[in-house]
């Protein structure tokens, strides 16, 4: 079980960098396309950033989680007397 929780926590790091890295490279692209005054692709390039920056959200909420519960998988129980 502790191997699973660490897989996806790795699995919840990787997919947040990568969808970041996205949004960003999707926010180069609405700037390159308005300097050049391409709506349609400023506005394909707003929507799929919209979607990256939507995405690194949830995905950096699950990793918060999984970092969360393997925290309290890691602590000793203390011993009742």
């Amino acid at each position: 079980m502790r191997t699973a929780s660490r897989a996806e926590h790795d699995l919840q790091c990787l997919a947040t960098f990568v969808h970041g890295a996205l949004a960003a490279l999707h926010a180069l692209g609405v700037g390159y396309n308005f300097r050049r005054r391409n709506w349609f692709d400023v506005a394909a390039h707003s929507a799929a950033m919209a979607y990256d920056v939507w995405a690194t959200a949830k995905h950096l909420d699950a990793w918060g989680r999984t970092a969360a519960h393997s925290r309290v998988v890691a602590m000793k129980e203390i011993p009742s007397p």
